[in-house]
């Protein structure tokens, strides 16, 4: 059966048609046996019987339901005959389907299914306060003082040389702050001893006279006659806001 089904797990085997030809003379006694060995034991795992006894020969198909029976079980098939006659042109099919939960771990929706847990590899965790090499170059002296707010108290010493750092260091800053004021005046002056201005001074400009060519046409300038009536607008308006000053 494993040249026939294939061979992946979870087949079963949900029914089975067979078909053959038999030759034979009708007056004779014969019996056609088709079935499977059973894999798994004695005995099979399916058989089907023909009595051909007192008939002519025939084709003859024949079809059956089998409830999904794992293709492991199924053994060696065969057509045996039984009696005077032969059997011609035989040919069994087999139907089958994949279970799907045929391994529950296949299929999360399957029965039986068992959600997988992650191989968590062992961490070794790193206390440096046990490693040798960093103990040796820690300060072992627990002796401290603490002032109300948690912090180390110093001593004199201690005090001392920090001074002394912050003094070299605020020494170092003010050295470099002149050095770099200096460094900026030298070479402004070097790039002024560089700059020649005589040249802007002796520079000539090429020019000329521009006279004027305005024309008036005419020889006259015309009143503005909008402009007239506006002054005297404005005149009769002021006559008559200082005649109701005066109450006239």
């Amino acid at each position: 059966m494993d040249s026939i089904l294939p061979s992946i797990a979870g087949v079963d085997i949900n029914g089975l048609i067979y078909r053959y030809k038999t030759v034979k003379d009708p007056d004779t006694d014969m019996k056609v046996h088709v079935g499977n060995l059973n894999a798994n034991g004695d005995g099979y795992i399916f058989r089907e019987t023909d009595d051909w006894s007192g008939v002519a020969g025939n084709t003859i198909v024949k079809s059956f339901p089998v409830s999904n029976i794992p293709a492991s079980n199924w053994g060696t098939g065969f057509v045996e005959v039984e009696g005077e006659g032969k059997v011609e042109d035989a040919v069994v099919i087999y139907s089958y389907r994949v279970d799907r939960c045929y391994d529950p771990q296949s299929d999360p929706s399957c029965a039986g299914y068992i959600e997988p847990v992650p191989n968590i590899p062992e961490v070794e965790i790193y206390n440096a306060l046990e490693d040798d090499s960093v103990l040796s170059v820690i300060d072992t002296d627990k002796n401290f003082k603490y002032d109300e707010e948690g912090n180390i108290i110093k001593d004199e010493e201690e005090e001392e040389e920090e001074t002394r750092i912050e003094i070299g260091l605020t020494a170092s800053d003010n050295a470099l702050t002149l050095f770099n004021s200096q460094s900026q005046d030298d070479i402004l002056m070097t790039i002024n001893l560089q700059t020649n201005i005589n040249m802007y001074y002796n520079a000539k400009i090429n020019g000329g006279t521009l006279n004027d060519v305005a024309v008036l046409q005419d020889n006259t300038i015309s009143d503005n006659k909008k402009a007239l009536r506006n002054n005297l607008a404005q005149q009769i308006l002021h006559e008559q806001m200082v005649d109701m000053q005066y109450n006239k």
